[in-house]
């Protein structure tokens, strides 16, 4: 399945969240990943899912909304039709040392055990670059993946920002396959800042990449760019990019 996450298009649905919903409905998106929900219920917003044939198959949820209320979050996520409840990143100053982050990885397993039980929810960390910096002789990445239950924590690779913190993605999703049941796609453009593109239009080989995701069981392939040109086109372009690269027309 293709999804989209919907802070590829953050400035459209800031001025009308339905109305993007319902042309990404239109331009072929069949699932959509939050980020936010702007002003809106998430009843109203279940109800334009239900309208344009849309699922939100997950959401960014910010880690410290989950420490100090994941009942509500959870609630929100049931609403919505929600599978997957996925922190979309962690404080510097949480995630400094190595004993930090295996504290992290504690909380994580507490938090997918809260998932699980009170609402059949998956949890899962993305990760973004820095996750693959140098710490305490390992890295944040392999010490969330060895210290938390692969049966409660899910790995949302970000394939772009692996790429860009200097790892074969490739070689991690071998590694850690199973774990990995969605992953971010988007591509790297030729430039010295190595922008993100939309999928195929880049430097990256997505077609090695996506082979080895779906061997190593994922199940979601959700676009995403930090800093799109024109978002509206390139979700466009990245939809049917990957639809020719997964055969899914």
């Amino acid at each position: 399945m293709i999804a989209l996450q919907l802070y590829t298009v953050r400035e459209r649905t800031a001025s009308d969240f339905i109305g993007t919903l319902r042309q990404l409905a239109d331009m072929g998106y069949r699932a959509v990943e939050f980020a936010g929900y702007g002003n809106n219920s998430v009843a109203d917003l279940r109800a334009a899912l239900d309208q344009f044939g849309l699922r939100a198959i997950s959401a960014h949820v910010p880690f410290q909304r989950l420490e100090g209320n994941p009942q509500q979050a959870i609630e929100e996520l049931q609403v919505l039709g929600a599978q997957h409840c996925v922190v979309p990143g962690i404080p510097q100053e949480r995630r400094a040392t190595a004993d930090q982050v295996r504290q992290l990885a504690e909380t994580f397993n507490e938090l997918g055990r809260i998932c699980r039980e009170q609402a059949g929810l998956r949890f899962g960390y993305h990760n973004h670059a820095h996750e693959f910096e140098p710490l305490d002789g390992s890295n944040m990445w392999e010490i969330i993946a060895d210290n938390t239950d692969p049966s409660l924590v899910d790995l949302q690779l970000d394939i772009f920002w692996a790429a860009y913190g200097g790892v074969d993605p490739v070689e991690l999703m071998r590694k850690h396959a199973g774990r990995l049941l969605q992953v971010h796609v988007k591509d790297m453009a030729s430039d010295e800042q190595r922008s993100d593109m939309p999928v195929g239009e880049g430097t990256l080989p997505y077609d090695q990449y996506l082979r080895a995701a779906s061997e190593a069981g994922a199940q979601v392939y959700i676009v995403e760019q930090d800093n799109p040109r024109n978002a509206m086109e390139d979700v466009r372009v990245s939809l049917r990019n990957l639809e020719q690269l997964l055969g899914e027309r």
